[in-house]
């Protein structure tokens, strides 16, 4: 009895404490490793004060003077290292990576029961480290956008969450996964899954509209087919002219346009129509990579959902998923490292969620497959940080460890410059703040 309420006085001791530094205005993180996002050498021995909800110096142990009183808390990190939440610029939270049964969940998911799921998909992407994230477009009456007020008002836990509503697309089209004796047709009234039905430049800016009247930050359109829908994934879908419409929409309320595009013509045709974000980007050629880095257009890969489906895929996916897979995987391994050597602006963009085998929360197994074709461990950090709060147009709040910026930061137990695998694994996450409040720490003692 007496060694049982000892142990409880002990766990309440400890609880005690946690509430204390999550709760505390200033919170100082030293002697770790730090990795500022930039892709500048790390810094050994740093030290990073956070007050209340941002940065407020960083330097190193013994040349910066660490503040003491009852408000602030010092957590010692020796051995692990510090850096920038990971930004994942593209996820779907209306699903989790399930295998099979597309259709079906669709027909038996309402928007009510999706948004309670994404509650739980958003808090674990929350707790794997990524604190910021932008949705890829998951539909359902708009349930991200009230996904994206509760967060933002504190009734649920999630990442920083960026929203896109529902994927534009011509009517069959790819992201409309409901059959046509089911669906909607163009024009027609808006059905509970992932897309909407638009022809024409008329109806392609009304779509787009609609998203942004309903509070979007990003506008999804579907230009070309995909290895998950039936046919050639490379055929273009929307005209020039349609694409245009939606993205002339977008910039004049200050939003960008991302678009799925797999084939040479598909972003040929998104990139003269002015999209700002090309998603997937299967067999872009050198002219077309040019272009991309000409204009500033960013590039999410997606590159590991595509090795997942060549790995698990037979026998489970349909013939033309796997094999479309492979050589989707084929062009990748090919041409990658070329696109990071003209300069492409290449973002963590995992499509975690929406695509078979990739759930909420392993979003860093993408930059594990990243450095596998070609990137360097830092490249990835900063494809991840720096750049990615580029593509979503916040890097004046976070994206790298510095005085004035959000302190969103993950710790971690080693180095991933020198393993990128580190961020992948569930043990190795020591600490996650967001906004300068502890979302998750593990207690070792």
């Amino acid at each position: 009895m007496r060694g049982d309420r000892k142990k409880q006085s002990l766990l309440m001791g400890c609880a005690k404490f946690r509430a204390i530094i999550m709760m505390s205005r200033v919170k100082v993180l030293r002697g770790g490793l730090l990795i500022d996002g930039t892709g500048a050498k790390p810094v050994k021995n740093c030290v990073v004060i956070v007050k209340d909800s941002k940065i407020a110096e960083v330097g190193v142990e013994g040349e910066i003077k660490i503040p003491e009183g009852d408000d602030v808390k010092v957590i010692d990190v020796y051995g692990k290292t510090i850096m920038p939440g990971l930004i994942d610029t593209h996820i779907h939270v209306c699903m989790d990576g399930e295998p099979r049964g597309l259709i079906e969940r669709t027909i038996n998911q309402n928007c009510m029961l999706a948004a309670i799921k994404g509650v739980s998909y958003l808090r674990r992407t929350l707790e794997s480290g990524v604190t910021t994230a932008q949705d890829g477009g998951s539909g359902f009456n708009w349930m991200e956008v009230a996904l994206r007020d509760a967060i933002n008002q504190g009734f649920i836990e999630g990442p920083r969450y960026f929203t896109a509503g529902y994927h534009i697309t011509v009517t069959g089209g790819h992201g409309y996964f409901f059959p046509p004796w089911l669906g909607s047709r163009s024009g027609g009234d808006i059905i509970e899954q992932a897309a909407m039905h638009a022809d024409g430049p008329t109806e392609w800016r009304k779509a787009a509209r609609l998203n942004l009247w309903y509070g979007v930050d990003v506008i999804k359109l579907v230009v070309s087919r995909d290895i998950i829908s039936p046919g050639d994934p490379t055929s273009p879908q929307a005209t020039i002219e349609e694409i245009r419409a939606a993205v002339e929409e977008a910039h004049k309320m200050g939003k960008k346009a991302m678009a799925h595009a797999v084939g040479r013509q598909a972003v040929l045709n998104a990139l003269e129509a002015g999209v700002d974000i090309i998603v997937h980007g299967f067999y872009i050629d050198d002219e077309i990579a040019d272009m991309m880095v000409e204009k500033g257009v960013y590039l999410m890969p997606t590159n590991r959902y595509v090795k997942l489906i060549v790995e698990r895929g037979e026998g489970e996916q349909p013939e033309y998923t796997v094999e479309g897979a492979k050589e989707l995987w084929k062009d990748r391994r090919s041409n990658f490292k070329k696109y990071l050597e003209k300069g492409m602006k290449i973002v963590l963009g995992s499509d975690a969620g929406g695509v078979p085998y990739f759930r909420h929360g392993e979003n860093a197994h993408e930059l594990a497959v990243m450095v596998e074709l070609g990137m360097s461990p830092s490249q990835a950090i900063v494809a991840a940080t720096k750049l990615a709060a580029e593509c979503i147009g916040i890097e004046d709040k976070v994206g790298t460890i510095e005085p004035g910026k959000l302190a969103d930061i993950l710790v971690v137990d080693g180095n991933p410059l020198e393993d990128i695998n580190t961020l992948t694994l569930k043990k190795n996450i020591y600490l996650v703040m967001k906004e300068g409040r502890i979302i998750k720490k593990r207690e070792d003692e």
